[in-house]
């Protein structure tokens, strides 16, 4: 192993333990959903929650 690639490795084995440290800065990788997805999503869950409320609804609803 040349001289180089003993000092690059080394470097890459720090820069990889350093990284579980627990100050280490946390990037998310994910992308921003847009404001129109998250609207589609909140629509779609409240219509699912409502057909499902329909079809079988909660025993505090059906017996209260």
């Amino acid at each position: 192993m040349t001289p180089i690639a003993l000092i690059m490795s080394l470097e890459a084995v720090r820069l990889e333990a350093n990284s579980a440290m627990p100050d280490a800065p946390v990037v998310d990788d994910r992308r921003r959903e847009s404001v129109t997805m998250d609207k589609m999503r909140n629509f779609t869950a409240r219509t699912l929650r409502r057909a499902a409320d329909r079809v079988e609804p909660t025993p505090a609803l059906t017996y209260g």
